[in-house]
């Protein structure tokens, strides 16, 4: 990270992984023009098989320090129905152009604060791809990686309200097969690695 006047920069080093930050150079450029906001790519450097790839920071914190405070300070509800009001149709519109985050984690989307923000921007896209086949699996992989990295617990309404503004013309046997789905993938994720926050 470094402090350019006011604004605040972040470049991120990939070591013999060209490729990667190209993409992730890609999905900066092309993001934006899907109405998706990221962070703002600055400059991309290359060298002996390495790329250095340099941007703006994102407005906001990142959703897992929101949840902290949120918990902490006693508007979990409201931080909840930023969630299911915004990042919801976030997820849908991201998915109905067949994009895959890979990294759909709480630690990726930022926000102002929750109470009175939109749509949130999401970072960390070098693993993002278009899905050609087995979008479902795939859908099921975002959903539950993002559920998975609240740093507070998830009652189980509010999972199917997110997933009911995720699917809201999803009848209610499908809309139940898809928790059951995210639910059975959260619980296989939780058990490989330890909560994030």
């Amino acid at each position: 990270m470094a402090v350019s006047g006011s604004e605040t920069l972040y470049a991120k080093l990939y070591r013999r992984k060209r490729r990667i930050a190209k993409l992730e150079w890609y999905w900066l450029h092309a993001l934006p023009v899907l109405g998706f906001e990221t962070a703002q790519p600055v400059a991309w450097l290359a060298d002996h098989g390495s790329s250095l790839v340099v941007t703006s920071a994102v407005t906001g914190r990142s959703l897992d320090s929101w949840a902290v405070d949120a918990a902490a300070d006693g508007w979990l509800d409201g931080f909840f129905s930023y969630v299911c009001r915004e990042v919801a149709p976030f997820a849908r519109r991201l998915h109905d152009h067949q994009l895959i985050h890979r990294d759909f984690n709480c630690h990726h989307l930022f926000a102002p604060h929750p109470l009175n923000a939109g749509p949130p921007a999401v970072i960390d896209v070098e693993r993002m791809f278009r899905v050609r086949w087995n979008k479902r699996r795939w859908v099921v992989k975002d959903l539950a990686s993002l559920m998975a990295s609240m740093p507070v617990p998830v009652p189980s309404r509010v999972a199917l309200r997110f997933l009911k503004a995720y699917a809201p013309e999803v009848r209610s046997r499908d809309l139940r097969r898809l928790a059951r789905a995210v639910a059975a993938k959260v619980t296989r994720i939780l058990s490989h690695q330890p909560r994030f926050g």
